[in-house]
């Protein structure tokens, strides 16, 4: 009998590991699998078929197994109760590597952070930022949350405003924003650049310059830009305003008024 037992959990044992095995390599075969994801399925199913095996062997010696099954059962209702944060995780870990709404070295904003992906893992999904500090989020945020994937359609529009001011052209400015940004071969033609005004400031003309480009000069551009449209703004004689302050000085003409202004002062003075 125990002879028999053993050999129902020694079987039991080596069906969980092959079976598991080929469900894990099963799993990597097909298109875009991860190999964290296929062992994460395939420990499941190792687990299952050598539990089974424990209490097959159990009942073979004649114990009671519902009082065990019953008492797994609280322990896992107990312990999903406990952990069930990090089961949400879990969860949603299995379904963006299952979807796979981003994949690693692409550029997401997960619950208002943005980074680069690291990795994707059961728990939690590690990015980098542009400052070389490691962020990790965990998965259920990920899922549950709004992801903003910024090189998925490979292709970016840039928004960038400049200041004229009031005496300066401002088709002539719109003229020398679109040529300039259509000189650099990093922007798209087609959609062209486009810049109209959008806000009347209290000291100058703002206009916005909207061009296309490829999502990996995004950010190049959005930092080269300034510099010619600076120069070509200056060869068109448009100025570039900058805040004033007006200082107005009342003064005072009653010579009473003066006079009780310097004896207040004096005594404040003493």
């Amino acid at each position: 009998m125990f002879l028999l037992a053993f050999l129902v959990f020694v079987v039991g044992r080596w069906l969980s590991k092959r079976i598991g095995k080929s469900v894990e390599n099963l799993l990597n075969k097909a298109p875009n699998a991860d190999p964290a994801l296929s062992r994460f399925f395939a420990s499941i199913v190792k687990f299952v078929i050598l539990f089974a095996a424990i209490m097959g062997a159990l009942a073979v010696i004649g114990v009671n197994t519902s009082g065990i099954s019953g008492m797994v059962l609280g322990f896992s209702v107990a312990l999903a109760f406990i952990l069930k944060d990090a089961l949400a995780d879990v969860a949603a870990g299995v379904m963006l590597m299952v979807f796979r709404p981003y994949n690693v070295g692409d550029e997401v904003e997960i619950g208002g952070t943005k980074g680069v992906v690291q990795s994707i893992e059961i728990l939690a999904t590690r990015m980098k930022t542009r400052d070389n500090i490691e962020i990790i989020v965990g998965n259920g945020k990920a899922w549950g949350g709004v992801i903003r994937h910024y090189n998925a359609m490979g292709q970016r529009r840039l928004d960038k405003v400049f200041g004229i001011s009031y005496a300066a052209d401002i088709n002539l400015a719109i003229k020398v924003l679109t040529e300039t940004a259509a000189k650099d071969p990093r922007v798209y033609q087609d959609p062209a650049p486009w810049a109209k005004v959008v806000k009347l400031n209290d000291s100058s003309v703002d206009i916005e310059l909207r061009i296309w480009c490829d999502y990996n000069d995004h950010r190049a551009i959005k930092t080269d830009i300034s510099q010619p449209v600076k120069a070509a703004f200056d060869a068109a004689s448009i100025g570039i305003p900058y805040p004033h302050e007006v200082v107005i000085k009342q003064t005072v003409k009653n010579s009473k008024t003066r006079d009780r202004i310097k004896r207040l002062t004096a005594l404040r003075n003493t």
